[in-house]
């Protein structure tokens, strides 16, 4: 399952050349079903091929142009490493691929820019996750998601604090190892009875110690999370908690976390857990950004939800809160030396889901985005807006 950001649709953004193609399509990762999963990626590049040749494109430039799609379609080994979706973004320059776990409806959209709209739940909250199991041996980072949580295993952290307190005690034995004085064994000759962490090391501030090691992990562990703003959590026993929270730095952590000793709980249990605290804060923060949506209603240019006002304040910077329908799409384009939005009624190589346009650039100029099924969106139309001057 791969990783998608904020960070990580902006640069997906940033990088596409001249036409583009994004494809969507469901995959089983095993099964009978997994066997359809190439003929799905066919059934949509045919019809790329039939929208492109509709478009005025030789048999010719469209072969040259899928090609990298092409590629991957008899690629065993790669079908062999799917999750639940799959998603391709394809311009004259590079194909994007990204493995997901949720089953997309098959799309395939053509246009100047990425269609990145069925991605953006996935940094809102009720997508991706991490989840910190804290070990005062040595914490795990999980990566999770609504249908998966599995282990981050690629990380160069510290060792454990067991480990810490070896090397402590090489270099400065009296604060943390203390060799008793006993009658020498003559079967055992030179060697020392120690006390270690957890065990008995009474002279041994053990919650301070804690901490330290907590702090140097930390700074570890934001050389990897410095650029993902996914929420994360914490998982281990009570007093582990606080000492963790003053040394973290990362700010998606959530205020809420488990307090439970995870090595009595299953894989399954800390993941169901965890999901229903993450989807929790989901939805509060979706109801938090309607609430502000309610207050506002009725004050003048504070909000819209007027299409067509939207993309303009979109494009212009002036959008802080957007909420799209999450299944809909209106085709046009913006024009922004006239300020007007020109509808079409289908999708061309000129032309864009225009909710999707309202989307990318409220990401761009660090707007929010709110992507929630219609009867949710303020006034159950496709989309709605709280502005910014």
């Amino acid at each position: 399952m791969d990783l998608i950001t904020k960070n990580t649709l902006i640069e997906l953004m940033n990088s596409s050349t001249g036409l583009t193609v994004s494809i969507y399509i469901p995959t089983y990762p095993t099964g009978r079903e997994a066997e359809q999963n190439p003929i799905r990626l066919k059934n949509q590049i045919q019809t790329t091929e039939e929208s492109l040749s509709e478009m005025g494109k030789s048999e010719m430039e469209i072969e040259d142009f899928l090609s990298p799609i092409f590629d991957i379609v008899d690629d065993e080994i790669f079908w062999q490493e799917q999750s639940e979706g799959l998603a391709l973004f394809l311009d004259r320059d590079s194909l994007h691929i990204f493995r997901l776990d949720t089953r997309f409806n098959p799309l395939t959209v053509i246009g100047p820019t990425y269609h990145i709209k069925p991605l953006i739940p996935y940094f809102q909250g009720n997508g991706q996750f991490f989840l910190l199991s804290l070990d005062k041996n040595r914490p795990k980072l999980f990566q999770g998601s609504k249908n998966k949580l599995f282990h981050v295993e690629e990380l160069d952290l510290p060792e454990s604090l067991q480990e810490v307190f070896d090397e402590y005690f090489e270099i400065n034995r009296h604060l943390q190892f203390h060799t008793k004085t006993q009658t020498p064994n003559p079967d055992n000759s030179g060697a020392r009875e120690g006390m270690y962490f957890g065990h008995g090391a009474g002279e041994i501030d053990e919650k301070a110690e804690i901490r330290n090691y907590f702090h140097r992990f930390n700074d570890a562990l934001m050389n990897y999370l410095h650029d993902k703003d996914m929420p994360m959590i914490l998982a281990g026993l009570s007093y582990l908690h606080p000492l963790y929270r003053d040394a973290n730095s990362f700010p998606g952590l959530l205020e809420k976390g488990i307090e439970k000793d995870v090595s009595q709980m299953t894989h399954n249990q800390l993941h169901q857990v965890a999901w229903e605290i993450v989807e929790d804060q989901f939805q509060f923060d979706v109801e938090q950004a309607l609430n502000v949506y309610n207050q506002l209603e009725g004050k003048e240019g504070e909000t819209t939800q007027d299409l067509q006002e939207i993309v303009s304040a979109a494009n212009f910077k002036r959008v802080h809160t957007l909420f799209v329908a999450k299944n809909d799409q209106i085709w046009g384009y913006f024009d922004p030396n006239q300020n007007k939005v020109v509808f079409d009624d289908q999708n061309h190589m000129n032309t864009e889901d225009l909710l999707n346009f309202a989307a990318r650039k409220t990401l761009l100029y660090d707007g929010n985005v709110v992507v929630i099924p219609k009867e949710e969106v303020p006034g159950a139309g496709s989309i709605a807006a709280i502005l910014r001057y």
